[in-house]
């Protein structure tokens, strides 16, 4: 792998993770002020199940903290010139 496609990869899961908390942090303020009970999940006005959207957010993260742990740490042997 050439360095700048690994650099563009490094970056776009960068990015991945700063819109993923960003969406938790704005789905929990949707929990916290759009729900009828806090404890109810559901969007009142869509149906949509918050908490389910929550925790795939979550998953998301922490799949992508995976990846570019294991990429940086494994560089030299990925990237060749």
């Amino acid at each position: 792998m050439r360095k700048p496609v690994y650099n563009t990869i490094i970056s776009l899961l960068i990015l991945v993770i700063l819109v993923s908390v960003f969406g938790v942090i704005y789905t929990q303020v949707s929990l916290k002020y759009e729900t009828e009970n806090p404890k109810d999940c559901i969007f009142i006005i869509t149906g949509r199940d918050l908490c389910l959207w929550v925790k795939s957010l979550k998953i998301i993260i922490i799949i992508c903290l995976i990846l570019t742990s294991g990429l940086i740490s494994f560089r030299y042997r990925i990237i060749k010139d």
